[in-house]
């Protein structure tokens, strides 16, 4: 199995990314679950940007420190949500 790499990254109110993948897959990830655990998700999508080879995404947390989501789980994320909205 190839793993997922990010070739577009854009930011969208909600907190949510619109993702395009190498493999032609894009979709929505909301990342509003994830902010309102808080800890090193409370700043999840602000400044948000591709890291090693869009194997990645990265954005500083609370306390200034970089914190990353491999894609992967963004794949994983966006694919959830298209299947829900079938």
């Amino acid at each position: 199995m190839e793993l997922a790499r990010i070739v577009t990254l854009t930011m969208l109110p909600g907190p949510a990314v619109r993702l395009r993948f190498a493999d032609g897959v894009e979709g929505v990830a909301d990342l509003a679950p994830l902010v309102a655990k808080g800890g090193v998700f409370a700043t999840l999508g602000a400044g948000m940007t591709l890291q090693r080879g869009g194997r990645a995404v990265a954005w500083q947390d609370a306390d200034g420190d970089e914190a990353d989501m491999d894609a992967d789980t963004l794949r994983l994320m966006v694919m959830r949500a298209r299947a829900a909205a079938e």
